[in-house]
């Protein structure tokens, strides 16, 4: 199952969305749609089901029994709570109105993603051997021997690169200056593959060659110098076998792209110091 930024399950907003008409009796339903239950007066449709999974085009046959259970108990639960509140009138609320509002617009955002991602999908089998021929190592089984100076601060972290550029040796600054408990081994990490590190150590450590140092690099332990002293090639995974993932990617960077120029066309002032967004 392929997921993109944004196009994920918005479970409880979407599901109230066939609530807000107010309707009591069961509503009409699509050939398409196939009931699954019935609530009271209310019917449980495939299309409820889609809606709370991540890709609405899942075969709902690949889904794990746990999951259906937890989704039809959501959903039941759902539908008893929108009665209740309609039967209390809680859908005149100005409450109800202002959350009305806001599904709305989740849902509609969502939907234009997922409209987005289905044109962006039409991607050539060339252009995606092309991504693979370029980023191969990407796609090579290859265990990295890197080592690690951590710091808590980039400023620190700028410092000791400051330190390495003048001369001084990669192992000394480790034990002197790393809070890491690889200090004591002069920062080193021994081997690793791709993955088992937190993402964004892994993915400067196998970008960078034999010898190469790179940094800073923040993770939630701090400030990451590092250093890739050996690499040992592995076995490189067919294109037919990672095409799948490689489209995931370049729609990804698609969407990206996509929504940055979407921000960049409107104006956007926030106008409470509170809610700030840093460098904006």
């Amino acid at each position: 199952m392929i997921s993109y930024p944004f196009a994920v399950a918005i479970t409880f907003i979407l599901l109230l969305v066939p609530h807000i008409s107010g309707a009591q009796a069961p509503k009409s339903v699509n050939p398409k749609d196939h009931v699954i239950a019935v609530v009271g007066n209310e019917i449980i449709t495939e299309r409820d089901v889609r809606l709370m999974i991540p890709n609405f085009n899942t075969e709902l046959k690949k889904i794990p029994p746990a999951q259906k259970v937890q989704i039809m108990r959501e959903i039941i639960n759902q539908k008893i709570l929108a009665s209740e509140g309609r039967a209390l009138k809680l859908d005149q609320s100005e409450l109800f109105k202002a959350r009305q509002r806001s599904i709305f617009d989740t849902a509609l955002a969502r939907t234009t993603v997922d409209h987005f991602i289905t044109n962006a999908r039409k991607i050539d089998k060339q252009q995606l051997k092309n991504f693979y021929d370029k980023n191969k190592r990407r796609y090579r089984d290859d265990q990295v021997r890197a080592s690690h100076i951590l710091l808590k601060t980039r400023k620190e972290a700028e410092e000791v690169l400051k330190a390495l550029k003048a001369g001084q040796t990669f192992a000394e600054l480790a034990k002197e200056k790393s809070i890491g408990p690889s200090s004591v081994k002069g920062g080193d990490l021994g081997f690793f593959k791709r993955g088992q590190m937190v993402p964004a150590f892994d993915s400067a450590a196998f970008s960078l060659s034999e010898g190469a140092t790179g940094g800073p690099i923040k993770t939630r332990y701090g400030f990451h110098i590092i250093k890739v002293t050996q690499i040992n090639k592995g076995k490189i995974t067919p294109f037919e076998e990672v095409k799948a993932q490689i489209l995931q990617i370049l729609v990804s960077k698609k969407l990206e792209v996509y929504l940055k120029n979407l921000r960049a066309s409107v104006k956007v002032v926030i106008k409470d110091p509170n809610f700030a967004i840093g460098g904006e």
